[in-house]
C-alpha cells in the first residue's frame, strides 16, 4: 500500500511540472530608464577674505580696551551646513621688555636692560571674549536668525575656549551668517603685559546637516544669549528626509513632574503660521525627559506659507503644554511667554517631508 502511494505521489508532481512548463503567460514590462543618484556640495568661504588669510593685526590695546574681529561665513553650496569655529594655536611673546614691564615681572632694570625677571606674557588668561552670530533672513520682520553664543560680561577668557570647537549654528543653501566677537583686555591687566604679543589661528568648520539639534536655554530678546552656565539642555535627533517626522528627544534640568511639548515654532508670534505640535512628554522629578515618536507634519520645515524663516529653515523649540494650545489642528499657538522655562534651538533646521 506504501508503494502505491508514493507512486501516485510521484505521478501528481511530474503532471504538475509539466502544466507550468506547457502554459504560456500574458506579460507586460514597464522600465524607468536613466535613474540617477547625485552627491550635494558642502563648500564654504569666508569673507572679508584678505582679511581673513592674511589675519587681523590689532595694535597698542591698553587695559579695557576691546578690539573686533568680524566676518561672513558664506555657503555658495546646495546643502544648508552647520559650522563651528576654534581658536586654536596660540603663541604669545614676551619681548621687547621695558623698565615697567622688567619690574613688574620682579627684575631688575639697569643700562636699557632688564635682569633678574621672571618673564610672564599670557594674555590670553587676561583677554575676555564675546561671539555672536546672525543669518539675514529678508522675509522675516526682525531681519533674520540670531543668537549670543558668549558676551563680555560673562568673562569668558580666550585662554579658557583655546581649542575648544564652539558651535555656531546653520548656515543655509546659498546664504551668510554673520559673526562678530571681541577680545577685550581685562582692566586689570598690569605692566607686565607691556609690549607682548598673542598670535593665534580661527578655524572655521563646515558639516552637512545630520539630523541632531541641541536645544538650549536662551535669554530670550534682544541678545539670545545661550546660557551655558545651567544644566537646561535638550538634545534632538531626527529624520531629514522621510514621510513622517521620526525623532527621539531627551532633556535635562527641566521643572520636575512637568508636562512639555516639543513644537515647531513659525514666526512670527504667536508661533502658528502654521507651526506643530510635534509631541508630548511629561518630565520625572529629577528634571530629565525622554520622548520619542514618529508625527505625520503633512508639511516641509519650514513651511510656506507663511513662516517668516522660509526658506532659509526651522525652529524647534520645547515648552511647558500648559504655554502652548495644540488644538484639533495640532499648530499652537503659544498662549503664554515664559523663556526661562523653555529650550531654544541653537540652530535653524531643515526637513523633507517626503509624504507629501
Amino acid at each position: 500500500m506504501k508503494r502505491i502511494l508514493a507512486s501516485l505521489l510521484t505521478i501528481a508532481i511530474v503532471a504538475v511540472v509539466g502544466f507550468a512548463v506547457t502554459h504560456a503567460l500574458f506579460s507586460d514590462t514597464e522600465t524607468s530608464k536613466g535613474n540617477t543618484f547625485s552627491t550635494g556640495v558642502i563648500d564654504i568661504t569666508v569673507e572679508p577674505g584678505t582679511k581673513w588669510s592674511e589675519g587681523w593685526d590689532i595694535k597698542d590695546m591698553k587695559p579695557s580696551e576691546t578690539g573686533y574681529i568680524t566676518f561672513n561665513i558664506q555657503n555658495p553650496g546646495n546643502n544648508p551646513v552647520n559650522v563651528w569655529k576654534t581658536i586654536k594655536n596660540i603663541t604669545t611673546s614676551d619681548e621687547p621688555v621695558n623698565e615697567p614691564e622688567c619690574i613688574a615681572q620682579g627684575g631688575t632694570w639697569s643700562s636699557s636692560a632688564c635682569t633678574g625677571n621672571v618673564p610672564k606674557s599670557n594674555l590670553y588668561d587676561w583677554m575676555y571674549y564675546d561671539l555672536s552670530v546672525r543669518v539675514p533672513i529678508p522675509e522675516n520682520s526682525e531681519g533674520g536668525w540670531w543668537q549670543t553664543i558668549y558676551k563680555d560680561s560673562d568673562k569668558v577668557t580666550v585662554g579658557s575656549i583655546s581649542g575648544k570647537r564652539i558651535f555656531l549654528g546653520m548656515v543655509p543653501a546659498g546664504k551668510t551668517m554673520e559673526v562678530t566677537q571681541s577680545y577685550r583686555l581685562v582692566p586689570e591687566t598690569g605692566n607686565w603685559a607691556q609690549a607682548d604679543t598673542m598670535t593665534f589661528d580661527i578655524e572655521i568648520y563646515a558639516e552637512q546637516l545630520t539630523g541632531s539639534l541641541t536645544l538650549e536655554n536662551k535669554s530670550g530678546a534682544p541678545d539670545w544669549q545661550i546660557l551655558g552656565n545651567d544644566t537646561m539642555k535638550g538634545t534632538l535627533t531626527y529624520n531629514l528626509t522621510s514621510p513622517t517626522f521620526d525623532y527621539t528627544f531627551s532633556a535635562t534640568g527641566l521643572k520636575g513632574t512637568t508636562s512639555y511639548s516639543l513644537i515647531y515654532y513659525a514666526d512670527p508670534w504667536p508661533g502658528n503660521n502654521p507651526g506643530a505640535l510635534i509631541g508630548t512628554g511629561t518630565s520625572l522629578g529629577d528634571g530629565t525627559l525622554t520622548m520619542s515618536g514618529s508625527t505625520e507634519l503633512g508639511m516641509d520645515l519650514p513651511k510656506w506659507c507663511c513662516d517668516q524663516n522660509h526658506p532659509e529653515g526651522a525652529k524647534i523649540w520645547l515648552v511647558p503644554s500648559s504655554d502652548y494650545n495644540g488644538g484639533s489642528a495640532f499648530t499652537g499657538p503659544m498662549t503664554s511667554w515664559s523663556p526661562a522655562d523653555y529650550l531654544f534651538e541653537t540652530a535653524l533646521i531643515t526637513y523633507d517631508d517626503t509624504g507629501l
